[in-house]
């Protein structure tokens, strides 16, 4: 992507208004303060500025019109995406546009705190449902693959640990694809037998077998125009393999008990978190279909090895819990425990903990005795219940000061450091007396 690949190439004194016009989509760059530095002419356009008034503007004034800065962290539009670090949607009021204005806003910070924002005015979304939240390298590489390969029609084979977010991955991907006005249908092999999968996914004529009394289309059909998504089709029986790759290879399909050859336009994403590789060398996968599936294969890290994004995820899910805001900022001991734990159920996992943590809190602050982990046992550690070893003092007000200072007072980059999220290191800022 092309700003990703600016925000890497920046030099300590770039030459910033020549390398932004270069980004070929609406692009601002801003400093650790929210100040603007640089704009190029689609994002002024986009949001009704004149170019040569930006320099210096605060993100407020950017992206509503109204002058002056942000009232604090939970106004600001810049803040809030940062901290998921991923597309973000709002409803933004900018009265130089006469009303509200849907937002894609997508942030990448590099490693002296510039800001770099792609902007892209579309339709409202949930954000809850439309974003892949993390900010770690890891994630910032996935959805920079992910958005290459969606405009295309490449056939992709999502991999990676049960849990790690793969129907979200495709989701995003059709989002982003030129079908994005079709249907994502979603069809889970784990679940169904091999009759049940056939018919699912290929439909079947009136009397094709005992209870067919009716004609049904397949999810072949369903997807036209859009995306099937093919969860763990490593599950899938041989029999069936055969006959999914022959509708891949001719875009044709015939329903159960039919005699037509029905032409099909729709994409396939598939995903499983088996090595596909080594059933075809047992003999459990098709060679062929393997290699016609991998076209585009994308493996999805787990969790255990983003740990950068587990607040973020934590942060978000407690903001589209019943809780809200009110079960924010995560504590340092509630932080320490997360981040100690190795979440062998990825982020599926963080998510049923957040959740149910969020339910015990009550609409108040998540404590440690909120969080529970199943019993795990991980080299020489064991993790049950919530308690695991942990030091002492990790967010401690002389640590949080520690790095802010070595960071110069930016409070992204010490954020960073710390593992937490801006949002969070503000609020414990909030609590220092003398800060």
């Amino acid at each position: 992507m092309a700003s990703l690949e600016f925000m890497r190439s920046m030099s300590s004194t770039p030459d910033l208004d020549s390398l932004v016009a270069l980004v070929p989509r609406p692009f601002a760059l801003f400093d650790a303060e929210h100040r603007l530095l640089a704009a190029n002419q689609l994002a002024a356009d986009l949001l009704g500025h004149a170019l040569e008034d930006l320099a210096g503007m605060p993100c407020k004034h950017f992206f509503t019109g109204l002058a002056g800065a942000c009232d604090g962290p939970e106004s600001c539009s810049l803040h809030r995406a940062l901290i998921h670090g991923s597309r973000l949607i709002e409803n933004i009021q900018n009265d130089r546009l006469g009303g509200p204005l849907s937002l894609h806003l997508r942030v990448i910070q590099n490693q002296a705190g510039y800001l770099g924002v792609l902007l892209e005015a579309g339709n409202s979304m949930p954000a809850a449902e439309s974003q892949l939240v993390g900010r770690s390298e890891a994630m910032q590489n996935l959805m920079t693959m992910i958005e290459r390969v969606a405009p295309t029609q490449a056939t992709v084979l999502l991999l990676g640990e049960s849990g790690v977010g793969k129907e979200r991955a495709a989701d995003h991907l059709h989002r982003h694809s030129r079908r994005v006005s079709g249907p994502l249908v979603v069809v889970d092999c784990s679940t169904l037998g091999e009759n049940l999968i056939e018919a699912e996914l290929f439909g079947y004529e009136k009397g094709a077998f005992t209870g067919a009394d009716r004609r049904k289309i397949g999810l072949f059909e369903a997807a036209e125009g859009g995306t099937l998504f093919i969860d763990e089709v490593g599950e899938m029986p041989l029999a069936m393999q055969s006959k999914l790759l022959r509708a891949l290879e001719t875009s044709r399909i015939r329903r159960l008990g039919g005699t037509d050859y029905i032409a099909v336009d729709a994409r396939v994403i598939a995903a499983t978190h088996r090595d596909l590789a080594a059933m075809v060398q047992q003999g459990q996968f098709r060679e062929d279909l393997f290699y016609r599936l991998s076209a585009f294969p994308i493996q999805i890290p787990p969790l255990r090895e983003r740990p950068d994004d587990i607040l973020a995820l934590a942060e978000h899910f407690l903001q589209h819990s019943e809780a809200g805001d009110a079960a924010l900022p995560l504590g340092p001991e509630v932080c320490e425990m997360l981040l100690g734990y190795q979440f062998p159920g990825n982020v599926r996992e963080l998510k049923n903990i957040i959740s149910r943590a969020a339910i015990l809190a009550d609409n108040g602050p998540l404590r440690p005795e909120h969080i529970a982990f199943q019993a795990v046992r991980r080299g020489d550690i064991d993790i049950s219940a919530g308690r695991i070893p942990r030091s002492r003092n990790r967010l401690s007000t002389e640590r949080i000061l520690a790095v802010l200072q070595a960071c110069d007072g930016h409070r992204s980059e010490a954020a960073r450091q710390l593992g937490i999220s801006e949002r969070t290191l503000y609020r414990h800022l909030q609590k220092i007396p003398e800060y």
